[in-house]
């Protein structure tokens, strides 16, 4: 005790204790040896007790372009179903095109706006109009964007109008469809395809993909 505390004081190293192999951990009375393990369990352990680290990389999200084909469809066929009224007749029994009526509602619109309403025109040119509209919509749809929700949305408001305009005259006949032509369902269908391709382009999903940049450099 006295020579250990005289080598504390002069600085001189402490003697080791020896330790005997019967201090040492046995397995099955052989030494046991462990091999080191990886903390974060990321991977094989180099000789230094460092893990070894696999290829640093760099990902971005990015979202694709692409053309909504399934909505543009849907509001094409709206705008060949107003084309296909301006053909057919809008009363049973009666000859009177879509085209005739819309001349008509042209000469009414003269004597001013109050006259179109009061004769009950208004109906077959708003569908059409409505129908030439979608037709145009279509067109931006299939061009490749990001997302056609706004499209969609104006697509939505105008098959609405388009749907507003075939009840208003339905409720004008006291809902007697067997008053009406082919030419009022022709102008049913500008709605129906319209709400469809409007609908079509507001829910689909943005396509969103992964781009791997290479290895990164520097740190």
């Amino acid at each position: 005790m006295i020579e250990r505390l005289h080598r504390r004081r002069s600085g001189e190293p402490a003697a080791r204790t020896p330790v005997s192999v019967d201090s040492e951990p046995l397995l099955l009375g052989f030494p046991a040896e462990f091999e080191p393990v990886d903390p974060d369990d990321g991977g094989p352990v180099q000789a230094g007790g460092e893990p070894e680290s696999g290829p640093d990389t760099a990902v971005r999200i990015v979202v694709r372009r692409r053309a909504d084909l399934g909505a543009g469809a849907a509001l094409a066929l709206a705008g060949v179903a107003a084309n296909v009224s301006l053909w057919l007749p809008w009363v049973a029994g009666e000859d009177q095109t879509g085209l005739t009526l819309v001349r008509r509602a042209v000469a009414a619109a003269g004597s001013g706006l109050g006259e179109l309403l009061q004769r009950g025109l208004w109906q077959p040119v708003a569908i059409i109009l409505c129908g030439g509209l979608l037709a145009v919509l279509g067109l931006l749809v299939i061009v490749p964007a990001h997302t056609h929700r706004l499209v969609g949305v104006l697509a939505l408001l105008v098959a609405l109008a388009a749907a507003a305009a075939v009840m208003a005259l339905l409720a004008g006949a006291h809902w007697s469809a067997v008053r009406f032509g082919p030419g009022l369902w022709s102008g049913a269908a500008v709605a129906g395809f319209g709400l469809l391709g409007a609908l079509k382009a507001m829910l689909t999903l943005p396509l969103v993909t992964t781009v791997d940049q290479g290895r990164r450099t520097g740190r």
